[in-house]
């Protein structure tokens, strides 16, 4: 009896495993299908006195001109939608751009559907080193939980946590659902620069 209870535990362990590794392995191939699309568009820059756009290769490009330079890079943040309203799927996703230094800005990419082709059509500022903890689509919206800066936060450090609605169709919103002093003892409170 002992012997078949044991059986028993070693297959269901088993079947576990293998779903566990089907659902981890569709996880590694869509991330790896989005970073492919999504690492390798021509992005808009919000710096045109030196790129007005720039083309990433493998998620990541920079463009030098004269003594300046822009960089972005694709961050991994992504969503599926029909932002625009027109029945077709568009997406959105989070671009990092920095001019050197310690400039290290987030942005809101919109990418809609032209015949087919995903095309950068307008960004959304997040916040300097902005930190992404959730990113969603709902209704046509993308919904971002980030904690972005608040007065006295060094650079690299924000830590006032807020959940704000972007409509591609009214960019200027960036509703907050909510601004959370709760959350803000999740992050670290010192400020060590």
């Amino acid at each position: 009896m002992r012997s078949q209870i044991g059986i028993g535990i070693r297959i269901i362990s088993a079947g576990l495993c293998l779903g566990a590794g089907f659902v981890f392995g569709y996880q590694s191939t869509a991330k790896a299908e989005a970073e492919k699309i999504f690492g390798n568009l021509t992005y808009f820059t919000s710096c045109p006195y030196i790129a007005e756009s720039v083309t990433l290769v493998n998620g990541e490009q920079a463009v030098w001109r004269g003594p300046g330079d822009v960089s972005l890079f694709y961050e991994g943040h992504y969503v599926y939608g029909d932002f625009n309203w027109d029945g077709r799927k568009d997406a959105a996703v989070v671009i990092g751009q920095s001019e050197g230094g310690s400039d290290d800005g987030r942005l809101l990419a919109f990418l809609i559907n032209q015949d087919g082709r995903l095309v950068h059509k307008q960004s959304v500022h997040l916040g300097d080193s902005a930190i992404i903890n959730s990113f969603r689509e709902r209704g046509g919206k993308v919904i971002i939980d980030m904690f972005i800066h608040q007065e006295g936060d060094c650079q690299a450090g924000p830590t006032k946590r807020v959940k704000r609605i972007y409509d591609y169709l009214n960019p200027d919103s960036g509703d907050t659902i909510f601004p959370t002093k709760t959350a803000q003892s999740s992050r670290n409170q010192t400020k060590k620069c």
